[in-house]
């Protein structure tokens, strides 16, 4: 009796558990981060690893900042723009944004994607209009969002952002 029932249960877990290389519908916090050129990225990394991982190659730009001491700095690469906000602990990135098909998500959505494919992997955002999808993981100011821009029923950028959408 004893067998059948660890044999039974075994058995539910397999055929709950899904296939095991498949990740589960809906946006984590876990979800808050971009592979640019082969390297994970969040807000709030400091642009120095940007910088080490994609090298010198980059149009710069910076402005006086209207929320902190100090300028807020733009590194374009090719395959995304880091936008950074001058904070203690240094020039932490605020946005990353991609059009290129050399970014991704964790889900692996890139630039190109259909809208219905962002859906399917994230579910429905938190919020969204005809032109952007926005998935928070928490509703605090200041905490991360990923973003999706659409142009129809596909997704011409992915970023990640700090700054209200």
């Amino acid at each position: 009796m004893k067998k059948r029932a660890i044999c039974l249960a075994v058995l539910c877990l397999l055929a709950f558990s899904g296939c095991a290389g498949e990740q589960a519908a809906g946006f984590a916090e876990s979800d808050l981060v971009l592979t640019v050129a082969g390297k994970e990225y969040h807000t709030r990394d400091n642009i120095e690893t940007v910088i080490e991982a994609l090298g010198e190659g980059y149009q710069y730009a910076e402005g006086k900042s209207c929320d902190y001491d100090g300028l807020d700095k733009t590194y374009t690469y090719p395959a995304a723009t880091f936008y950074t906000n001058p904070l203690a602990q240094g020039d932490l990135l605020a946005e990353i944004y991609s059009e290129s098909p050399e970014a991704a998500t964790s889900k692996g959505i890139s630039p190109g994607a259909a809208k219905s494919e962002v859906l399917a992997a994230y579910g429905d955002p938190a919020e969204q209009d005809d032109y952007l999808l926005i998935y928070r993981a928490s509703e605090e100011t200041g905490a991360p969002a990923l973003c999706f821009e659409l142009e129809g029923e596909a997704v011409l950028a992915v970023f990640l952002t700090v700054d209200p959408v």
